[in-house]
């Protein structure tokens, strides 16, 4: 009876392959939002890149709108899209669903060419057997990987982690930044103003010697001209 799986290897492939691809891609979206989920119980020291640049664009969007970030939308973009092989992460679902329609629809094919090349029912019940087991492993698979409830509890933590732990941080920074500037402020106008003291007292120093200057001149012409009018008289 299963020999004919044997005879037909190339359907039979095509069924085992589109079957597989739809258990790995559901695991692949598993295991991803599992990592995330491990890592954003520490999302401050994580080392996961999809975290990372989910705190970098938070943080770039914060800077820009001045506080006006609804962190819930701006998760739930973000888990829209996420990336795998520059396929998106929320799309391995559907792909899945898709390769195990695929892998129905060849087994589908394959019992119409055994019935007409001349096989009984009974020979053709592989392939049937095939299906079943299929769809029964495709939706164990769904139901212990649960994508979507990974999804959900991901995204709580996220903006969790994003609304009462990071946005306090950037706040913070921002203060600091604007007291260090303030600082940076008043000590270039204190260099400033120092600096235009120094000048105005070289200038001073220099009016005074050139009055000084004139007014020695001034003697030394009264002197010279009283000389020569004794000298004269």
């Amino acid at each position: 009876m299963f020999t004919l799986l044997s005879d037909h290897k190339i359907l039979t492939g095509f069924i085992s392959f589109f079957l597989l691809s739809s258990v790995a891609c559901q695991m692949i979206a598993g295991v991803i939002y599992h990592n995330m989920i491990s890592e954003s119980d520490n999302m401050s020291d994580t080392q996961n890149k999809l975290l990372m640049e989910c705190k970098q664009k938070y943080a770039n969007y914060y800077k820009l709108n001045g506080k006006m970030v609804n962190t819930g939308v701006f998760v739930d973009r973000f888990l829209q899209t996420m990336r795998f092989a520059k396929i998106r992460i929320s799309r391995f679902t559907h792909i899945s669903g898709q390769f195990m329609m695929l892998s129905i629809f060849v087994t589908g094919l394959s019992i119409c060419f055994s019935l007409a090349a001349g096989n009984t029912l009974f020979q053709i019940i592989p392939y049937y057997l095939v299906s079943i087991l299929g769809l029964y492993l495709y939706f164990s698979v769904s139901g212990f990987v649960d994508v979507q409830e990974k999804k959900k509890i991901l995204k709580t933590n996220m903006t969790d982690y994003l609304e009462n732990y990071y946005t306090p941080r950037l706040e913070m920074e921002k203060e600091n930044a604007m007291e260090e500037g303030i600082k940076k402020r008043e000590k270039y106008a204190k260099e400033f103003f120092e600096m235009e003291d120094k000048e105005e007292k070289v200038r001073m120093k220099e009016e005074n010697a050139s009055m000084m200057e004139d007014s020695v001149m001034g003697q030394y012409q009264d002197e010279l001209e009283n000389l020569l009018e004794e000298f004269f008289a």
